[in-house]
């Protein structure tokens, strides 16, 4: 075999290594700052099928509160979080916090929050929140999609409505991952046998799904951040 032929099929063997390293099953959407949706794993006929949001929902939760001022500083702690501010609470997804506040804020007004965030798929029932601040924490019954997750994590980074606003801009602060090797904005959620993580960075928004048990949740992570050549550090 002549060099040439070696780099060749060389060549070939990154690019399948390239689309055979996710998993079975799992799903990821990319959109550059300046450009359109590129599907980059998985199938185009599973993006817009009902899905539970998991805690991709505490992102709704935590912009409602910062917008009618129950929170005023993503590092101090929250209620129920023992000791963690609503960043590193959105991080480590833990639920009293978010139960608390959804509770604080109330069904009705939190629908309107879901409602204009775009994230949930249909519309939302009256009594969509009988189960308490517990459920909403996961979002109760609500469904959203493969799409809307990564529309809405676009819309983070470009800060289009409705997240141009100022409690739009603080949640960045709050989606931060500290102590990664690239600086990324992103909630993770795993509930109901959906597994998320939405978000972006300097250059693209990215969305990962998959369906699974939440044994799984590292697989999802691990891929996020390899869109941006790196592994994650601590989760």
């Amino acid at each position: 075999m002549n060099r040439a032929w070696a780099i060749a099929l060389l060549g070939v063997s990154s690019v399948l290594a390239e689309v055979e390293k996710y998993p079975d099953g799992m799903i990821i959407l990319e959109t550059p700052l300046s450009g359109s949706m590129d599907l980059v794993a998985g199938s185009e006929s599973e993006l817009d099928s009902p899905r539970v949001p998991a805690s991709t929902f505490k992102i709704v939760i935590a912009w409602a509160s910062l917008d009618l001022g129950l929170i005023q500083d993503v590092e101090k702690p929250l209620e129920g979080a023992e000791g963690l501010g609503l960043r590193e609470s959105l991080q480590r997804s833990i639920n009293p916090p978010f139960a608390a506040l959804a509770e604080k804020i109330g069904a009705d007004r939190l629908a309107e929050y879901a409602a204009r965030s775009g994230l949930i798929e249909g519309d939302i029932a009256k009594d969509w929140m009988k189960g308490g601040g517990q459920e909403a924490a996961h979002a109760a019954d609500l469904k959203t999609t493969i799409r809307r997750e990564h529309q809405m994590a676009v819309g983070w980074m470009r800060g289009t409505a409705p997240w141009e606003g100022k409690a739009g801009k603080r949640l960045q602060e709050a989606l931060v991952w500290r102590g990664q090797r690239v600086l990324l904005r992103a909630k993770t959620g795993s509930y109901g046998g959906c597994l998320w993580m939405t978000g972006y960075g300097p250059d693209k928004a990215v969305t990962v799904f998959m369906a699974g048990p939440v044994s799984r949740r590292p697989e999802i992570i691990k891929a996020f951040y390899r869109r941006w050549g790196v592994e994650p550090l601590d989760f």
